[in-house]
């Protein structure tokens, strides 16, 4: 994804999410982007308010309107930095190949 592309999702994010613990919505200075590929970026999100942290994987769809990504959350309590960095650690060396990931 490129840039204005991450900065459309994160309006979107900003606009229609709010936290999942509290209720209350993100600041920019609450979204990071850990990774991004042509077709998928991951945010976390940190709420500034209860602290809690939730990870979002947007993944682009021919079928959604261009300002209108499709977002899937996994949130999870007390993930830590560590496994922020895990995933991002993964993202960056990840080829897309699920078949190869999942057939040992």
């Amino acid at each position: 994804m490129n840039f204005f592309e991450l900065e459309l999702i994160i309006k979107h994010v900003r606009k229609n999410n709010t936290c999942p613990h509290c209720d209350k919505r993100y600041n920019i200075k609450d979204i990071s982007v850990l990774a991004s590929t042509q077709q998928e970026c991951l945010l976390e999100l940190k709420c500034q308010y209860c602290k809690k942290t939730a990870l979002t994987d947007i993944i682009a769809s021919s079928k959604a309107p261009k300002d209108v990504p499709l977002i899937n959350q996994m949130i999870k309590n007390g993930i830590t930095d560590n496994d922020i960095l895990d995933v991002k650690n993964f993202l960056e060396s990840f080829d897309g190949d699920f078949k190869k990931l999942f057939h040992n």
